[in-house]
C-alpha cells in the first residue's frame, strides 16, 4: 500500500485521528480507508513515492567517498623524503 502524508487544516495540531498521529499538523498512513476520510474532511492527501528503489551506481562510476587518485586525504600528510632529520625546536625554561 501506497504511503501518505496527510496534513492538517490546523496547522499546528498535535494529537491523534482515524488512527493516525499528527504533529505540527503533520501525520503518515498507509491506511486507504484513512486516506478516504481524510480527502472526505479537507485534509491535505499526498501520496509518498519511496517505492521507487534507488538506482544502482553504474560499475565505471568511483564512490562518492573516495577521493581523488592524485589528492592525498587531509588525515594522511606526505612522509618525509629519507635523510630527513627533525629536530626539536623546545626552549629551555627560565
Amino acid at each position: 500500500m501506497p504511503r501518505h502524508i496527510i496534513e492538517t487544516p490546523v496547522t499546528d495540531y498535535a494529537g491523534t485521528v482515524a488512527g493516525v498521529r499528527f504533529t505540527a499538523g503533520r501525520g503518515e498512513t498507509d491506511d486507504e480507508n484513512a486516506v478516504a476520510y481524510f480527502q472526505r474532511q479537507g485534509y491535505t492527501v499526498t501520496p509518498v513515492e519511496d517505492d521507487v528503489e534507488p538506482a544502482e551506481p553504474s560499475v565505471d562510476d568511483p564512490p562518492a567517498d573516495t577521493a581523488p587518485v592524485d589528492e592525498t586525504p587531509a588525515e594522511n600528510p606526505p612522509a618525509e623524503p629519507e635523510g630527513t632529520k627533525r629536530t626539536s625546536r623546545r626552549t629551555s625554561a627560565k
